[in-house]
């Protein structure tokens, strides 16, 4: 059964953000047992959305908010670091505040990015320079995706079968539930 764009937006929008939290696990070296990705991941937001605003307000001449980006800094630092690892300074200290309005606000810079992309890890999400977004704005990625889905629906379950058990894996698309009938 065709699941409705609502149901589809919620899933997908679960599934994107556990995704990027779990990244953001993996990368930091966080325990996944005591840290969970979605509340990882609106923490993160929240942060961002202020920094945003407190980066817009210092490009507006109000520069007395300075102060509470570094308060940010900490917070962020104190949530991807919550143990003071020694083992990932390298990337705790290269995060930084974007001071730049026009894009997001928190990142890891290229050079920690690189480093570790040579030992084989991947940062969940990056910007087109390279810099790794710590709380992006996944509302486009979602919306595409539902469209994608609700346009492909019927591809998806004949000859693309196999993308739609991937979507199933992910979290986008629930498997069909099984219902067992018990006889009177």
């Amino acid at each position: 059964m065709k699941p409705s764009k609502t149901e589809l937006k919620r899933n997908i929008t679960t599934a994107m953000i556990r995704e990027h939290g779990l990244g953001l696990i993996r990368f930091f070296g966080l325990d996944p047992n005591l840290v969970d990705p979605i509340n990882l991941c609106k923490k993160l937001r929240r942060l961002e959305n202020q920094a945003h605003r407190i980066t817009t307000q210092l490009c507006n001449g109000f520069y007395e908010q300075e102060a509470e980006l570094f308060k940010i800094e900490e917070k962020l630092k104190a949530l991807l670091d919550p143990h003071q690892n020694v083992l990932i300074k390298k990337q705790i200290n290269a995060i930084f505040i974007n001071h730049d309005p026009r894009g997001y606000s928190l990142k890891l810079d290229t050079e920690t990015i690189k480093y570790f992309e040579e030992l084989g890890e991947e940062f969940p999400h990056r910007d087109w320079g390279g810099y790794g977004i710590l709380a992006p704005d996944l509302t486009s990625d979602i919306e595409n995706e539902v469209e994608w889905i609700s346009n492909n629906w019927d591809e998806l379950n004949g000859d693309m079968l196999p993308t739609k058990h991937e979507y199933e894996c992910r979290g986008f698309l629930m498997p069909p539930q099984i219902t067992i009938h018990r006889g009177a």
